[in-house]
């Protein structure tokens, strides 16, 4: 078992100490990585902290991946156990593999809300006022492959093997129903890191996601109002659309790109990232963000987490490096859950 409390020292008001779960050789991070989590635990903390807040947090599983691995859901609100009406936010990360970062977002996240409640009136407020949704790894099969043998093998996809083909994975991000192999943004090749897949929908990873979203529509009308979808690395907040570099095309609703931009923008004031619209930047059909949008009637922004890409693994940070991305993105994070109410 391995305490993070003194990896790095002055983080411990945002990501708070914990005992990790076990691990074995094959799910391990190598020296110097230690800050960073596993997929088991990332599901030992998770139940940890269900079980000793039982009244602010609730631990759900959302469905499994393609090796069956459970997908962890974790709700905080004052009265998690109730569906409340509060407005809701929906935050995921690691759904490429290899974006490590996301995960570590998301923990630092719930460790921030959960350590603060009672303690800072500014988290007590946030927690009092709105249900919170937080998914830290929706890709566990292909993070747990990236780091296997203590190695980083630059994995992207999941690990769900191509019908027909030798390849294995799909870009889960490319996967999603809407535009999806609209526009040049993705790949039908399997060999490909951008692989969109046989149909839309193929992975099981895009299929829970799609339908946890979906169950927080109630009477008709989708609860989530803002979303976050944590990638990295690049340090850009990048809003809808990624399939089209139009800034507001027939598919957008009059007045929602101020919006996305003015959200994007609160958030770039306060970590010192780039804005962005995606499609303007890389471009992508398929994406979570897109789907969330378009379909849900969701705020959803996509933030490219630090550090910047001329930083060598910048997808492996060593301790400091993310303990000092972590911090620099708590203001920001706790900002955007405040917008839930007036989005």
């Amino acid at each position: 078992m391995r305490s993070r409390g003194a990896v790095v020292a002055g983080i411990a008001a945002f990501v708070l100490a914990a005992t990790a779960g076990p691990a074995d050789a094959a799910d391990d991070w190598p020296e110097g990585y230690q800050l960073n989590h596993t997929y088991t635990e990332v599901r030992a903390e998770l139940k940890q902290l269900a079980a000793e807040h039982p009244d602010i947090v609730r631990l759900r599983s959302i469905g499994r991946s393609y090796e069956r691995r459970k997908l962890w859901v974790v709700k905080i609100s004052d009265h998690a156990a109730a569906d409340e009406p509060e407005p809701e936010v929906y935050v995921q990360g690691g759904l490429h593999a290899n974006e490590h970062t996301g995960t570590e977002q998301s923990m630092a996240l719930i460790q921030s809300l959960v350590g603060g409640y009672g303690a800072d009136a500014r988290i007590t407020s946030i927690v009092d006022s709105t249900e919170i949704w937080v998914a830290p790894m929706v890709n566990p099969d292909g993070a747990l492959y990236d780091i296997s043998g203590g190695v980083f093998h630059a994995w992207r996809k999941d690990r769900k093997p191509s019908s027909g083909s030798a390849e294995v994975g799909t870009d889960i991000n490319r996967n999603f129903g809407y535009k999806w192999g609209c526009c040049g943004h993705s790949s039908a090749d399997p060999a490909s890191r951008y692989y969109r897949g046989p149909k839309r929908w193929s992975t099981p990873e895009a299929r829970r996601i799609r339908d946890f979203v979906r169950s927080r529509r109630i009477g008709g009308a989708q609860q989530i109002s803002v979303a976050l979808d944590l990638h990295s690395h690049g340090e850009f907040v990048t809003y809808p659309f990624g399939y089209t570099p139009q800034d507001e095309p027939r598919d957008m609703i009059p007045g929602d790109r101020d919006r996305l931009v003015a959200l994007s923008t609160g958030i770039a004031d306060r970590n010192g990232y780039r804005v962005r619209q995606y499609g303007d930047m890389l471009g992508a059909d398929g994406m979570f963000m897109d789907w969330a949008y378009a379909r849900q009637g969701i705020l959803c922004l996509t933030l490219e987490l630090g550090p910047l890409p001329s930083v060598t693994d910048g997808h492996y940070l060593r301790d400091a490096d993310l303990a000092s991305v972590l911090e620099g993105n708590r203001e920001a994070l706790l900002w955007f859950l405040e917008q839930a109410a007036t989005a």
